[in-house]
């Protein structure tokens, strides 16, 4: 299967382990500052949701307080 991947990409040679390694570092790099943003996003976003949930447990506490008078 692998033969015939490089066949179809006209693939001869295979890098070499030091270019495949700075590609690794360079790639695992990237995921660590996409995980930050990804990380900080998922912190802001659970912000939003707590603070949508307290403007709604107020709006229901208002209705029911004029509801009641």
């Amino acid at each position: 299967m692998a033969g015939a991947y490089f066949k179809a990409s006209n693939i001869t040679k295979l890098p070499s382990p030091k270019k495949l390694e700075a590609e690794y570092a360079q790639l695992a790099s990237e995921k660590a500052t996409f995980y930050e943003q990804y990380k900080e996003a998922k912190e802001e976003l659970l912000k939003l949701k707590t603070a949508k949930q307290n403007v709604a447990s107020f709006f229901r506490e208002e209705d029911q307080t004029q509801q009641e008078r």
